[in-house]
């Protein structure tokens, strides 16, 4: 798949977001692209995966099946089953084949309580699952991740860290943005990052961030919500996350677990400790 001379601004008068974005992406390969917010990273995953057209440009040898996993799964007026049985008979599935897929995916992801649940009254994190499950129906070949990982729980980021590597491993493209520094920073077989519209190769220094170390106790296990945890040796938890998510995720915890115990919160540069 190539990307050969990609160029997106969202008016006539408006600047290029992207400007002559060359990106050349083999099977089995694992790509991260990172950038400061509002460089153009989701309108460069969206061209990739074929939700928005290039303003100039072209893209080239797309997957025939291709998925795209927004951070937010909108809410659409549907019960999860009824929407993921309707995207499988879209994709060309047999009722059948769409009933065991989803019926799978759901179970992959301890979502298949949801299932009968309408799409809007769900919570983020269990929304975020289901899009990832609609995206897997068809068993992409080219799987596009944008900030996907951002509302899940510890063991829905990684179940599908899993998803991403299993997809290259059977030969496929993915493409992924995400603010956590060492989200598949192993796994990764190439990193750019977005500069002015322009795409180059990135470092790892390109994708430290602020992160927020907040030490807990009492914390609920497993751990149900964003951040990855480790256990102290005094018995408390410490959670690690990106600084900008760190206020959500204490309102959440502390609305939905009173009884845990915020010790210290602090920030750290690029997610060392």
């Amino acid at each position: 798949m190539l990307l050969n001379g990609v160029g997106y601004r969202y008016s006539l008068r408006a600047p290029w977001v992207l400007d002559r974005v060359h990106l050349e992406l083999g099977p089995g390969s694992l790509t991260r692209i990172g950038g400061y917010n509002g460089s153009g990273k989701s309108t460069l995953m969206r061209i990739a995966a074929g939700v928005h057209r290039p303003g100039r440009g072209s893209v080239l040898e797309r997957p025939a099946r291709a998925a795209y996993v927004p951070g937010q799964l909108p809410a659409v007026p549907f019960k999860v089953q009824d929407y993921l049985l309707q995207l499988g008979r879209i994709q060309g599935l047999s009722p059948a084949e769409a009933e065991s897929r989803l019926t799978a995916g759901l179970e992959r992801f301890e979502a298949s309580g949801y299932r009968k649940h309408r799409i809007g009254d769900l919570s983020r994190g269990t929304a975020q699952k289901v899009a990832i499950v609609q995206a897997l129906l068809g068993e992409p070949e080219l799987l596009i991740l944008d900030e996907a990982w951002t509302s899940l729980d510890a063991a829905g980021q990684r179940e599908l860290d899993e998803v991403a590597r299993t997809v290259r491993d059977g030969g496929g493209i993915v493409v992924y943005v995400d603010h956590d520094a060492q989200r598949l920073a192993e796994d990764a077989t190439a990193a750019y990052v977005l500069r002015d519209g322009v795409l180059i190769a990135a470092s790892a220094a390109d994708f430290a961030v602020p992160t927020a170390l907040i030490d807990l106790e009492g914390a609920p296990e497993p751990w149900p919500l964003p951040g990855r945890v480790r256990a102290l040796a005094d018995g408390g938890t410490r959670v690690s996350i990106d600084a900008q998510h760190s206020d959500r995720l204490l309102r959440e915890l502390l609305t939905q677990y009173p009884k845990t115990h915020v010790r210290t919160v602090r920030m750290v540069e690029g997610g060392g400790e």
